[in-house]
């Protein structure tokens, strides 16, 4: 018995800020002509989902791209998924009319919009107009709904940059994605995937399941390139 009551005092509980690392650090980042500055890590947490603490490559490959292909974003209303850190909705925010960041892990949003509200407060207040935070978990329609409630009208775009990780959340992901561009109709909105290739399995997936929810997804000519070590390449994703 005594031998059992010393085992039991042993055993050490930890509640999950624990695991949490929230040691972020002021980085520059430099798309094109554009310079951004924000909070993040320099190495992923992997406990918690917390996977959004940083800036993975790409969201690099996605902002590079929009920088030379900044047109398409001028004065339009965009979302983006998985936003982690915001890198892109911060680079967005200096072209678009509207810019909506979501992400469903409270953790990770806290970090989100701490760099919303540095942005806000700098010097050149207009560069983020209308650059807001979200909560939203892929698939979950109560979520949709309140936020297409601020924007009845819908987007112009839709964005996702690295989002692909696992398997069972992308026929949520895909289900999100079709019901954004519902609001807007058939060939008035598209999808834009920022796709880091790291699984075979995950490749055909990502394919297959945009085909099962009713989409057309294809890869953008001449964005082929290595990120991080990695193979990457930018998808659209509209309406069949």
């Amino acid at each position: 018995m005594e031998r059992k009551e010393e085992e039991e005092e042993d055993i050490v509980c930890l509640d999950e800020s624990f695991f949490i690392n929230d040691n972020y650090q002021l980085t520059t980042f430099t798309f094109g002509s554009q310079v951004i500055q924000l909070f993040c890590l320099h190495s992923a947490s992997t406990d918690f989902d917390l996977t959004g603490q940083l800036v993975w490559p790409g969201a690099m490959l996605l902002n590079d791209y929009l920088s030379k292909n900044d047109e398409m974003l001028q004065g339009c209303s965009a979302i983006e998924l998985g936003s982690g850190v915001g890198i892109t909705g911060i680079l967005c925010s200096r072209f678009c009319r509207d810019f909506v960041l979501t992400d469903h892990n409270d953790e990770v949003l806290k970090i989100l919009k701490k760099n919303v509200e540095l942005h806000a407060s700098s010097e050149n207040p207009n560069d983020c107009a209308g650059l807001v935070a979200e909560k939203l978990e892929w698939g979950n329609s109560d979520q949709i709904n309140q936020i297409l409630q601020k924007y009845s009208g819908g987007f112009d775009l839709v964005l996702g940059a690295d989002i692909c990780f696992q398997q069972s959340s992308i026929p949520m992901l895909f289900d999100t994605v079709k019901q954004l561009l519902q609001i807007r109709g058939k060939g008035k909105c598209k999808f834009i995937l920022a796709y880091v290739s790291r699984a075979k399995t995950m490749d055909s997936l990502v394919i297959s399941e945009a085909t099962q929810y009713g989409m057309h997804i294809s890869e953008v000519s001449g964005t082929r390139s290595v990120v991080g070590n990695l193979d990457g390449v930018i998808f659209e994703v509209t309406l069949q």
